[in-house]
């Protein structure tokens, strides 16, 4: 039976997004975003009710990317870089099982349900922090600044510039530097309307005539299951 449990994954992923924003830059704040970006993609896979082999690789290697991080800021050591890193590849790898899930329970259910929107809600989520983690590995690994003016790539400022990119708000205040932060933030920016224009519209359309098609059903005498 499918559960869709992407209520729990959606307020950790709003935690997710309040650290990242909130969060003074240092090794244990790091080592937080790690530890709940790792919880997102184990809430994921969960959610999503991957194979159980799966499922505990997975979880496996969060735990690893976890602990790596936390040694790493123990150690006194420069932990930003691998922080970023760690959890950019465990919200990648999040999203997919999202999709998974989603598609189960339209084939399941018939039809859009408000867990599928949440669903498809959590990917939307997980596109701009993604972005925001590379970004500030590029700043990190690239050599240069990753934003014009000298701005500071903290992973409050990457969070921001990432989320006006996918959103299309564009402030201007930060932009990116390099031919490679143009493209991404084009790119991201693409994909973010696209997925809203198609992905999420389809889906909320068709929540609305699933429920306006049980409440004629209903006015008529027809029992809804």
């Amino acid at each position: 039976m499918l559960r869709e449990r992407y209520g729990l994954l959606l307020a950790c992923l709003f935690l997710l997004f309040v650290v990242l924003g909130i969060a003074p830059s240092g090794p244990w704040p790091d080592a937080v975003v790690t530890a709940l970006a790792a919880a997102t993609l184990v809430l994921a896979l969960r959610a999503g009710e991957v194979a159980p082999r799966v499922t505990a690789a997975a979880t496996v290697v969060a735990a690893g990317a976890t602990i790596t991080v936390a040694v790493v800021a123990a150690a006194g050591a420069e932990s930003e870089a691998v922080a970023r890193v760690a959890a950019g590849a465990l919200v990648f790898l999040a999203p997919p099982a999202i999709a998974l899930g989603v598609l189960r329970g339209l084939r399941a259910r018939g039809g859009a349900t408000i867990q599928a929107i949440m669903g498809v809600l959590c990917i939307y989520l997980l596109m701009g922090m993604f972005c925001a983690f590379v970004y500030g590995s590029i700043d990190r690994l690239g050599g240069a600044p990753f934003f014009n003016g000298g701005a500071s790539a903290t992973a409050s400022n990457c969070l921001y510039f990432s989320f006006t990119t996918l959103t299309t708000v564009g402030y201007g205040d930060l932009t990116a530097r390099s031919d490679l932060g143009h493209t991404i933030a084009v790119t991201e920016a693409l994909i973010g309307q696209i997925y809203l224009v198609t992905v999420v519209a389809v889906l909320v359309s068709g929540l609305g005539r699933r429920a306006t098609s049980s409440g004629s059903d209903e006015a008529g005498g027809v029992r809804v299951p």
